[in-house]
C-alpha cells in the first residue's frame, strides 16, 4: 500500500498533534519520529525527511505544550516549525497524521532508508539543553565514526546492505534496494523500471548514498578516470577505502567520506546527488561548506574574484546576502548590473535594516519606498510573505542570475578548485528504467557549477548554495 493510499484523516496541525483525545502518546511518538528519522508525507504522498538532531531541539518545546495542556485545556498549543532536509522549516500543518493516526502507527509506516535510517552513520551527537549545538567537523566527523566501529570497507559494503535488518523490515522498498545492490554487486546497472516513479526516486536518492559508492567499488558507475583516482590513492583498489557516512549533516560538503590512510587523515569527501532523469542533480549543498578550504587560501584572496566574494557570502547573514551580494558586484563590476537595479545601488546599511524590520513586523513597517516597484510584477508575481521577503528574494535572485551568467570572472574555477582532488560527486539517476551511475572527479577539473537558492519570499532561512553538475 502506498502512502497516499491511506492517508485519510485530517492535517498534522496542532490540535491534530496536540489533541487532548490523545495526549498521552501523540505528542511522545511525533519526538520518536523525529529521533528515528522516519519520513513525514503531504497527502500528494511525498515524503519529507526530519533533519539529524530535530529531536532534541523540539521535545522542550512539545512537553512544554503537553504540560501546559494539562494544567488549562484552552492553552493555545503552538506551530511546530520542523527543519526538513532540503526544505528548511516546515509546518507539520502541511504533513499528514500517516503513521501518528493511532498509537500502533501505521502498519505501512515508511522507513528511512538513508545511511542514518538504515543504521550504518554515526549517531548524532544529542543536544545539550541551554546550549547551541555545536558544527560538527570533517575530522570530529571521522573521528566519530571510528571510535564507534562504525567505518566500512568499502570491499564490504555489498554485504553490509545485504544483510542489513532495517532494509528487511521495509517493505516492498527494502527488497528493491537489496535487489539494485545484488545486481550491481553481480557488474550490471540494476533494473528499476518494475517500481513506481515515487519508488524509483527513493532508491536513487536516498539509498543512492551507499548504492552510487557500491556502483563505483564494483565498476558499474561511468568513472572515466579510476585509475588516475587509484593512483593518487596509491592503491591497486577500492576494496580498503574505509566509508563513513556522518550522522550530523550541519557541516560538510559530503553525504559520506572515504578515508584512505587512517595515519595521515587522508580523506576523499564524497557528495551523493540524484534523481529521476538525466538531469537529475540532487539538492545543493550551502556554500558555507566551502569556509574552511577559503580559510586555507586567504593568501589567495584579492578584492573582486572568485574567493573574495565567496568569503563574503560566508560572512553574511543568509537575509543580508543578495543586498551584500549585489553592492559587490556594483562595486567590482558595475556594468554587470542590470539596467533596473543601477538607480537603487549600492544599498544603504538603513535600506537594508528596514526591509529586514517590514519582515520582522509581519509587514506592518514601511519598505524603503524604491523597492516596492520590485514586489510587484513583471519583478514579482503576487505571492505569500511581506514585502520586505519579496525584496529580499528578489534581490538574491538577481545575484544568482548574474553569477550563472558567468559575470563573475572565476567564480566556477574558484569552486571547483576549492573541492580540488579531496572531493568527488556520485550521481545515482534512473534513466531508461535503470539506475545509471557517474562519477565526477577531480573537483578541481571536472564539473559544471551554479549558484542557487531556496529562498523563498515567505522563508528566510535558506543560504545561498551551489551545484556541482557534468
Amino acid at each position: 500500500m502506498r502512502a497516499k493510499e491511506f492517508l485519510i484523516e485530517k492535517a498534522l496541525d496542532p490540535n491534530a498533534l496536540f489533541d487532548p483525545r490523545h495526549l498521552s502518546w501523540r505528542p511522545a511518538a511525533f519526538i520518536g519520529k523525529l529521533h528515528s528519522g522516519t519520513p513525514f508525507v503531504d497527502k500528494e504522498g511525498n515524503q519529507y525527511y526530519p533533519e539529524p538532531g530535530e529531536g532534541e531541539r523540539l521535545e522542550p518545546i512539545v512537553t512544554k505544550t503537553v504540560q501546559a495542556l494539562a494544567k488549562n485545556p484552552l492553552y493555545k498549543a503552538p506551530d511546530i516549525q520542523v527543519k526538513i532536509k532540503d526544505h528548511g522549516l516546515m509546518s507539520t500543518k502541511k504533513f499528514e497524521k500517516a503513521d501518528l493516526q493511532k498509537p500502533t502507527g501505521q502498519a505501512t509506516q515508511a522507513v528511512n532508508v538513508q545511511p542514518i535510517g538504515i543504521g550504518i552513520a554515526t549517531q548524532p551527537k544529542a543536544a545539550i539543553k541551554g546550549k547551541k549545538k555545536e558544527t560538527v567537523t570533517t575530522d570530529q566527523a571521522i573521528q566519530d565514526a571510528l571510535d564507534a566501529h562504525k567505518e566500512i570497507p568499502a570491499g564490504k559494503l555489498y554485504n553490509v546492505i545485504e544483510t542489513n535488518p532495517t532494509l528487511d523490515k521495509a517493505g516492498d522498498l527494502g527488497a528493491a534496494i537489496k535487489q539494485a545492490a545484488k545486481e550491481i554487486n553481480e557488474g550490471v546497472n540494476p533494473s528499476v523500471k518494475q517500481y513506481d516513479e515515487k519508488t524509483q526516486k527513493t532508491i536513487a536518492i536516498d539509498a543512492g548514498e551507499y548504492l552510487g559508492i557500491l556502483a563505483m567499488v564494483k565498476d558499474v558507475a561511468e568513472f572515466p578516470k579510476k585509475e588516475a583516482f587509484l593512483k593518487f590513492l596509491k592503491a591497486s583498489n577500492l576494496d580498503n577505502l574505509l566509508l563513513i557516512f556522518p550522522g550530523e549533516q550541519n557541516a560538510s560538503l559530503a553525504d559520506s567520506y572515504g578515508v584512505q590512510n587512517q595515519q595521515t587523515g587522508h580523506t576523499i569527501m564524497i557528495s551523493s546527488k540524484g534523481g529521476v532523469g538525466k538531469s537529475a542533480t540532487g539538492a545543493a549543498p550551502a556554500l558555507s561548506g566551502l569556509r574552511s578550504s577559503v580559510e586555507k587560501r586567504k593568501a589567495k584572496l584579492r578584492p573582486g574574484n572568485g574567493l573574495d566574494f565567496i568569503s563574503q557570502m560566508n560572512a553574511t547573514p543568509t537575509v543580508k546576502q543578495g543586498f551584500v551580494g549585489l553592492n559587490w558586484v556594483a562595486k567590482h563590476y558595475p556594468d554587470r548590473i542590470p539596467k533596473h537595479l543601477r538607480s537603487v545601488l549600492p544599498f544603504s546599511d538603513a535600506d537594508i535594516e528596514k526591509t529586514i524590520q517590514n519582515i520582522k513586523m509581519k509587514g506592518t513597517t514601511p519598505i524603503p519606498a524604491k523597492f516596492k516597484k520590485f514586489t510587484q510584477e513583471p519583478y514579482m508575481k503576487p505571492g505569500k510573505g511581506t514585502a520586505g521577503g519579496s525584496v529580499v528574494y528578489f534581490m538574491t535572485k538577481q545575484l544568482v542570475e548574474i553569477v550563472n551568467d558567468g559575470l563573475i570572472p572565476g567564480f566556477r574555477e574558484t569552486v571547483l578548485e576549492l573541492l580540488d582532488e579531496n572531493f568527488m560527486q556520485i550521481f545515482t539517476r534512473v534513466i531508461g528504467g535503470k539506475l545509471v551511475f557517474k562519477v565526477l572527479w577531480p573537483g578541481k577539473v571536472d564539473g559544471n557549477v551554479s549558484l542557487y537558492t531556496k529562498l523563498s519570499s515567505a522563508d528566510m532561512s535558506q543560504a545561498l548554495s551551489f551545484k556541482v553538475t557534468d
